[in-house]
């Protein structure tokens, strides 16, 4: 393997030590791994820093990485129970990062329940209080799994995702690209 010589002013000397720290590898892999995201920055692909939360019933974890969202779309079950959003990223090493959230619907009566402490709140708080929204569906949803799967081809994505989101990623993967 070719070895290649890197002159560093000493006054940047802290920012590699500070980016070997963080990225926890030898310095050759890191200035790799940035070398790698500046290409696709600088290709104008769309790709940039994603984060994501991985759990259940508010015990999460932060996921990071570097993708771009390709398409989303969001389903409920049959009665209406429970919403789950399929996110798909590219991933810069050209795989598939699929973010589930599933959210349960709460009763209409805690809804009402949660904003009405919500506001009860906000007065002993002394801040304003705009009209009463019992029905966003911010509030109507509890957060309760979410889940971080990364698979190597979108034919992977069959049975995992949606049939109408596999098809719209298949459109966007063989579409024309347009340079205009």
């Amino acid at each position: 393997m070719p070895n290649k010589t890197i002159y560093v002013p000493d006054a940047d000397l802290e920012v590699f030590e500070q980016a070997q720290e963080v990225s926890g590898k030898n310095l050759s892999a890191t200035i790799v791994q940035a070398l790698r995201f500046y290409t696709k920055i600088g290709e104008g692909k769309g790709f940039e820093h994603i984060e994501v939360s991985v759990g259940e019933d508010g015990y999460y974890k932060r996921k990071r990485f570097i993708g771009r969202e390709l398409a989303s779309a969001s389903v409920h079950d049959e009665d209406h129970s429970i919403l789950t959003t399929y996110t798909v990223y590219e991933t810069t090493h050209g795989r598939y990062a699929v973010y589930i959230r599933e959210q349960k619907r709460i009763p209409l009566e805690q809804s009402i329940e949660n904003e009405l402490r919500k506001r009860i709140m906000e007065k002993i708080a002394g801040e304003s209080t705009s009209g009463l929204s019992l029905t966003a569906e911010s509030d109507d949803l509890i957060p309760d799994k979410r889940i971080l799967s990364v698979y190597n081809s979108i034919d992977d994505l069959i049975g995992k995702v949606p049939t109408d989101l596999y098809h719209a990623l298949h459109e966007i993967k063989d579409g024309e690209f347009l340079d205009i």
